[in-house]
């Protein structure tokens, strides 16, 4: 539940790297792909090359699909921009693999905006925001995995909040640095954090409304496809912020996750949080939020923040407390489920630890794990499956997995 520096993805998300194609999703359904640029005049940009002008949100949509015609490339549109200015923060949240990336080696399984399955089932819908400054296509395996299942996602970029948007005529939107490079987590830049999380939930909302239009828009492959009666949100890290705090203010969202993102951070030397969330609003919906218990700092680290153990601890125990103290509160059915498996860091519900030709089996693992919780949590709450569908991953002791029901549902 934190932010990762960008100082340390390239050693956290590097790999030797060959050619590859990403892992077959497992559900019935062939997966489809198609891309949406929308911009919303009611909300200015206020940083970047677009400040003062409508904020830009890109979805990029994954659904059940017929297998027809080609395949999507990875990550289009890449071409000539290898050392761009734009695509520094691209670069770093691919670490070794950009170049895979950039060269189109990578190969999905997404075929390129293909009709739906024939039919008149509605399928259920998901909004997906992805990590600060992670594009929304570095999370492909398991919006392709959720796809096949029959969830219709619209993966959103947040204007300049996103790694970097390429348009429909080639022309760039950067990201924007906003929060101020402090090595601690400082008040200030705790504030910067909470302000893009209230950004990205308005993008949220904004989505909502343009989906409902594209669900009766002549021509549209997904016209009268979605079931916008069961709408979910889920997020990574930032994403996963935001998708809670949307969650708080959006009567159409029915259930939303969070992988992983701190929703109430402490500042160094401070007490209090500063939640990225409405202080003392509960969410309208039922809500989970994944916890990845990675290991503490070494004493080399503390020693260079001239921190101690104890208050490095300190610090830990009242972030989780902040955490446990909103879910137990909550009055909806809220569950915090904490996974400290061997080798699962915050960056496994991400590709990249899995582009390598030959990827760590672990990694290869904990990925499948992730999405599997995500997965299992939507089928309880969008399709009247089993409530306790994501308990199973908490039955073995030696998983690292624990589920806590509280809130509503304690």
């Amino acid at each position: 539940m934190r932010v990762t520096p960008l100082a340390v993805l390239p050693a956290l998300l590097g790999a030797a790297f060959a050619q590859t194609g990403l892992p077959a999703p497992t559900g019935r359904f062939a997966v489809g792909r198609q891309a949406f640029w929308w911009s919303d005049p009611a909300r200015l940009e206020d940083a970047g090359p677009t400040a003062g002008k409508p904020r830009e949100v890109a979805a990029i949509v994954y659904y059940p699909a017929v297998a027809k015609g080609h395949r999507v490339a990875y990550y289009p549109g890449l071409a000539g921009l290898e050392n761009a200015p734009e695509t520094r923060s691209l670069r770093l949240q691919f670490g070794g693999a950009w170049n895979a990336v950039i060269s189109g080696a990578i190969r999905t399984n997404a075929y390129d905006a293909p009709p739906m399955p024939p039919g008149r089932a509605r399928f259920p819908v998901l909004l997906f925001s992805p990590g600060g400054q992670a594009p929304a296509l570095a999370y492909q395996l398991q919006l392709e995995e959720l796809a096949s299942h029959g969830y219709v996602i619209f993966a959103l970029e947040h204007g300049a909040d996103s790694a970097l948007i390429i348009r429909p005529d080639r022309t760039l939107l950067p990201y924007a640095l906003r929060r101020p490079p402090d090595p601690l987590p400082t008040v200030a830049y705790l504030e910067a954090v909470r302000d893009e999380t209230i950004r990205r939930a308005a993008d949220m909302v904004f989505a909502l409304n343009q989906i409902s239009l594209v669900a009766k828009r002549p021509g549209s492959a997904l016209r009268n496809r979605l079931d916008l009666s069961r709408i979910g949100v889920f997020g990574h890290s930032a994403g996963g912020q935001g998708a809670v705090r949307a969650c708080q203010t959006d009567a159409r969202l029915r259930a939303c996750l969070n992988q992983d993102g701190e929703m109430f951070g402490i500042p160094a030397g401070g007490s209090g949080p500063v939640p990225a969330l409405i202080a003392g609003k509960p969410t309208l919906a039922p809500v989970a939020v994944i916890h990845v218990a990675e290991p503490g700092a070494t004493d080399a680290q503390l020693a260079a923040i001239h921190a101690t153990r104890k208050q490095y601890d300190d610090w830990r125990d009242a972030r989780t407390g902040a955490l446990r103290a909103y879910l137990q509160g909550n009055s909806r059915e809220s569950e915090l489920i904490t996974i400290a498996a061997p080798g699962f860091v915050h960056a496994t519900f991400m590709d990249v630890r899995l582009l390598a030709g030959s990827p760590n089996p672990e990694a290869a693992r904990n990925h499948r794990t992730g999405t599997e919780i995500t997965r299992a949590f939507f089928d309880a709450h969008l399709r009247w499956g089993d409530p306790e569908a994501w308990s199973r991953f908490a039955a073995d002791p030696g998983a690292g997995i624990a589920v806590e029901k509280l809130g509503l549902s304690r």
